[in-house]
């Protein structure tokens, strides 16, 4: 299955964070093996969210050394045709979770160069991966770039991240019917107390209630990112007493999770 997270709100409802998130609770309910990468070159990107900065750095500065890795050696795989087998895939990525979450690293790639070898062969990209993965998970640019929309018509599920800013809220309502047919929607940095509510979105937009989870804002999940320590953070506090400070984000996290998880079977 191939799913993208994608927002029409970029810097505001946090998909990197939301999408790394997700994706290590979901592997804690399922077996299945799934790889993420991103269509975009960023410091604050998947790998950085899951590795320290020193193991991160050490890893740029591996891949340097190398022609290709990553997401640049499976976009050159998408010419070899038959050639191509599941083990060569397998080891263009990094196990990130238990062998069960992968990451492709974008190997340091010049991003023109990304997004033009992108635009020829996203949709073969996706389709490699998915021989070798159950769910193919895509951070996608909110700018308007050519290998997004393309991403975004090849999905099979398009993960919404919503903010809690009305005009944002109203100018996606209004513009992106096609996504909508196959979305499910996460409210980022979801704050309780703003007047925007999850239900005054479901409310106002006639969204099913099972078609929208949220993932609050919380300060220590904010800094495990920026950290590389979403993993650790996520394990800790995942069975948490309501006596811990980040119980109502993780009550949260899981709620959110298990609404992806029936979205994905829909």
């Amino acid at each position: 299955m191939k799913i993208a997270f994608w927002s029409n709100s970029p810097g505001k409802s946090g998909v990197t964070g939301n999408l790394s998130c997700i994706s290590i609770v979901s592997a804690m309910y399922q077996p299945s093996e799934m790889v993420l990468f991103e269509n975009h070159v960023n410091i604050n990107n998947l790998g950085s969210t899951f590795l320290n900065q020193n193991s991160y750095d050490k890893l740029q500065e591996k891949n340097s050394y190398f022609v290709e890795n990553g997401l640049g050696r499976i976009l050159s795989y998408c010419d070899m045709g038959n050639l191509v087998n599941a083990g060569m895939v397998h080891r263009s990525c990094l196990s990130v979770f238990d062998q069960r979450v992968f990451y492709l690293p974008t190997g340091g790639m010049n991003p023109d160069l990304m997004e033009y070898r992108l635009k020829r062969h996203a949709g073969e990209a996706m389709s490699l991966l998915e021989q070798v993965y159950s769910t193919v998970c895509i951070d996608i640019s909110s700018s308007s770039l050519e290998s997004s929309r393309k991403i975004l018509k090849e999905a099979d599920l398009v993960v919404v991240n919503l903010c809690q800013n009305r005009q944002q809220l109203s100018h996606f309502f209004r513009n992106y019917s096609e996504i909508q047919q196959k979305a499910f929607y996460v409210i980022g940095n979801y704050d309780p107390q703003s007047e925007i509510t999850k239900y005054d979105i479901v409310n106002r937009f006639g969204l099913p209630g099972h078609q929208i989870g949220t993932i609050p804002y919380n300060r220590r999940f904010a800094d495990a990112l920026t950290e590389g320590k979403v993993i650790p953070f996520l394990l800790r506090n995942y069975d948490c007493g309501k006596e811990n400070a980040n119980y109502d984000f993780m009550s949260a996290v899981k709620e959110t999770v298990c609404l992806y998880e029936q979205a994905k079977e829909a």
